[in-house]
């Protein structure tokens, strides 16, 4: 059922940015083989990713939201020299693998032969590392489809995965200024989770059965399936103890009641409110279809 992915995309370039920057990004020639799904794909929603579909010739894209992107890719055009001549490293390789009926591609970074790490690497921000020192859910799913399509592709199992990070943001007086959570430079290792094959294919059959669900509705009912909060990574909502006169709270609380309880033991007269968190997904638009999407004009605006 998956139609595969394709790509067409109109820019515009509303703050007039040099050619040279516009032709780097409109000649962008990426693609995800003769595929199905790319593991990008399946970890995105399926909701996402209909309405891409739908609304193909529609997307327009302003090439200054997509300077992140070319520097992340000049990043992989550094690698790739730099590992050209060691016999001891893969680098940049697209694998294809069957899975139910589909076929799903996804590129590794680098694969050390020598110690079995595929690492994979990310242009982010300094408080992307900071809260992904605990683990970062996409990250760790993402490599281990990675590990999968390499087991499969190769015989050979990978036996570490690591995220290296490059803050673009990183300052060197933010750090001698902050305490211990700032990365030490503007380059982090951050080692995930490996999981074993059978959960790795697992995950993946899952993904596939969500999107293949997801189309059918879609195709034939013409029905769309919603984001969770999840997907629309959003926040907690949280309770704001407030006092009269005052516009910052007195303090700030993850459930109504632990809100209650400090108003009761409070000697000042305090009111709750209640901040409905954030989807950032949305309110963002990360995801490129806000406009033609009914959740988030229902949800967002």
């Amino acid at each position: 059922m998956a139609i595969r992915e394709g790509k067409h995309m109109k820019y515009t370039n509303n703050y007039d940015l040099p050619q040279s920057i516009v032709n780097a990004i409109v000649n962008d020639d990426y693609s995800s083989g003769k595929s199905n799904y790319s593991v990008t794909t399946l970890l995105s929603p399926p909701r996402i990713r209909l309405l891409k579909m739908k609304h193909n010739e529609e997307l327009t894209e302003d090439v200054s939201d997509r300077i992140w992107t070319l520097l992340g890719q000049s990043v992989h055009t550094i690698l790739e020299r730099a590992n050209e001549d060691k016999e001891d490293m893969i680098t940049e390789k697209r694998y294809f693998a069957q899975l139910d009926g589909v076929t799903i591609s996804g590129q590794t970074d680098t694969f050390s032969l020598g110690d079995k790490t595929l690492q994979d690497y990310k242009v982010t921000s300094v408080w992307t590392i900071i809260f992904s020192q605990e683990g970062k859910p996409e990250w760790e799913q993402q490599l281990n489809c990675y590990a999968w399509l390499h087991k499969k592709n190769t015989g050979e199992d990978v036996k570490k995965l690591e995220i290296i990070a490059i803050a673009r943001d990183w300052n060197k007086r933010e750090k001698q200024r902050r305490s211990g959570d700032y990365p030490e430079t503007a380059i982090s290792v951050l080692e995930q989770k490996l999981w074993d094959y059978d959960e790795q294919e697992k995950f993946i059959r899952e993904r596939i059965s969500v999107h293949e669900e997801a189309e059918k509705d879609f195709i034939f009912k013409n029905k769309l399936p919603m984001c969770s909060d999840e997907d629309r990574w959003k926040k907690d909502d949280t309770f704001r103890c407030m006092k009269k006169g005052r516009k910052t709270a007195v303090r700030v609380f993850k459930s109504k009641e632990e809100a209650d309880e400090y108003i009761l033991s409070s000697k000042e007269q305090l009111y709750i409110e209640q901040q409905k968190g954030e989807a950032t997904r949305c309110s963002g638009n990360y995801c490129g279809v806000a406009d033609f999407c009914e959740q988030y004009q229902r949800e967002c605006i």
